[in-house]
């Protein structure tokens, strides 16, 4: 899965900008099969808002607001659709639905933790988010981002994001394990594998990984004449 937090759409390529709007303005439409079309050709993307997000609707939240069928709501959530992720101002797609009174999908929109985090999200939030900022240096203030929340890795069982930062070249892909939060920072521009790094609701650290080198190729053998 990905999280977009970029705010700015100039920074997107032409090809891109017009991939994404075309996810958006199928949600926005209400176009279920011209979604999951395009959702069929980018899986990873069924969480992403429109470039610049400025609503911060993703197709699941649009799925709410239309109050689309059972089987549709069902399906985009099947694909990865985060229950937990908000909107710029804050709502949930089941707090979406229940404005619109679509009673049908309030049930099937309420959020259901498969993993708890080890800790209130505020608090590990607070250490990732320090993480982020000490890791990217000035990205941040000279490009604005919005951070990830934490809370969509509690909807699955192996639930992995990637985080792309502009002028990191690279940015965060992040996972939920038994008592931490992992982050693995890479960037083009790493001669190895990047780092990573542990936070707990203490903090964080990173964590040193011994490289296990590649077993020795064998010599291919001629069959006896």
């Amino acid at each position: 899965m990905e999280w977009d937090g970029l705010t700015d759409r100039e920074r997107f390529n032409e090809w891109y900008l017009k991939e994404r709007d075309r996810l958006a303005d199928t949600a926005r439409d209400a176009d279920w099969n011209g979604l999951f079309e395009e959702l069929g050709k980018h899986p990873r993307r069924v969480n992403l808002p429109r470039p610049g997000n400025r609503s911060g609707f993703a197709p699941l939240h649009q799925a709410a607001w239309h109050g689309a069928d059972f089987a549709v709501v069902s399906r985009l959530i099947a694909h990865g659709a985060w229950r937990t992720q908000r909107t710029r101002d804050g709502r949930r797609a089941v707090d979406i639905a229940r404005e619109q009174g679509h009673t049908h999908l309030l049930e099937l929109l309420e959020p259901v933790v498969v993993r708890q985090l080890p800790s209130l999200p505020e608090v590990l939030e607070d250490h990732f988010h320090a993480l982020l900022r000490e890791r990217t240096g000035r990205c941040f203030e000279e490009i604005e981002h919005l951070l990830p929340p934490l809370a969509p890795l509690t909807e699955g069982p192996a639930v992995e994001i990637f985080f792309q930062v502009v002028g990191m070249m690279g940015g965060f892909t992040y996972r939920l394990e038994e008592d931490y939060v992992h982050v693995h920072a890479h960037s083009r521009m790493d001669a190895d594998d990047g780092d990573h790094y542990r936070v707990t609701p203490e903090g964080w650290s990173r964590i040193e990984r011994t490289r296990v080198p590649p077993p020795p190729s064998r010599t291919a053998q001629r069959p006896p004449s």
